[in-house]
């Protein structure tokens, strides 16, 4: 009898211990599981702070080349063109209008001017002095003014910011930046009567929503392009996000849609660091 007890109680012990050691292994190795998943996620993570890093330094490296060739064009093309302008403008006066090359002056001259235009607004494109120069919430408007002479309908920009804004110009850039893209989208692909531009903030983001009464993709369309298109625009504005954190909401209505650009305010892009000119 006590040995048969002595063998249950061997028995017993032994499975406790098996079980315990079967225990320990599965913690052991649920832990190095967690450990690993923990330490791919923090290299994922460096990784791709890294890339923004890369991404945003070559973004204010192609910022400042096209500040520079903006300025070159509008300083020094642009001068020189309005100088031939004004010397041809000042040599018709002394051309009387019976001389057979009178007409042909005249036209260069008008050539003349319309470059200097053309020079001038490509200057302004490549840079928004606009912007740098008068802020966001004035740009927008303007942006609605224009809009609305290319539509033929009305446009209006509203803002519901009470207090001063104040971005940084990196971020400040990239925010415009991206709205132009949609604005180019939306009026390239959605064909609308009219545009809404609503500028709004919170205590940690700011947003700005573009209403529109075209044909409208909701969220879900939007990540599907994102995905599977292959278009600069649709690169040019994923970049751009990420290098400022922001998102992308669509909605869908019935007739329209509006779309959302939100970005945290941190006191990152409140700073007053300016792009070097």
């Amino acid at each position: 009898m006590e040995v048969k007890k002595l063998i249950l109680i061997t028995i017993f012990s032994g499975t406790l211990f098996s079980l315990g050691l079967i225990l320990t292994l599965i913690g052991l190795t649920f832990t190095y599981r967690k450990k690993r998943i923990l330490q791919q996620r923090e290299f994922e993570m460096e990784l791709k702070n890294k890339e923004l890093e890369k991404m945003a330094a070559v973004v204010q490296a192609q910022e400042q080349e096209r500040a520079k060739i903006a300025r070159n064009l509008h300083d020094e093309v642009g001068s020189v063109l309005a100088m031939a302008t004004r010397n041809l403008k000042e040599t018709v006066k002394h051309i009387s209008k019976a001389e057979n090359y009178y007409e042909d002056v005249i036209f260069t001259i008008e050539i003349l001017e319309q470059s200097t235009d053309k020079i001038r607004s490509i200057s302004h494109g490549m840079l928004p002095h606009f912007l740098l120069k008068f802020g966001l919430e004035k740009t927008l408007q303007r942006l609605a003014e224009q809009t609305q002479k290319t539509l033929g309908n009305p446009c209006t920009f509203n803002s519901k910011i009470t207090d001063e804004l104040k971005l940084n110009q990196h971020y400040l850039i990239h925010f415009y930046s991206i709205i132009l893209e949609l604005l180019n989208n939306l009026l390239k692909h959605s064909h609308p009567h009219s545009v809404q531009f609503e500028l709004e903030k919170s205590q940690t983001h700011l947003f700005l929503n573009i209403k529109h009464d075209g044909v409208a993709i909701n969220q879900s369309d939007y990540e599907y392009l994102l995905n599977h298109s292959d278009g600069m625009g649709l690169e040019s504005i994923s970049l751009r996000l990420k290098l400022i954190n922001g998102e992308l909401l669509y909605q869908r209505y019935s007739p329209g849609g509006t779309i959302q650009l939100a970005i945290p305010l941190t006191e990152t892009n409140l700073s007053d660091e300016k792009i070097n000119l």
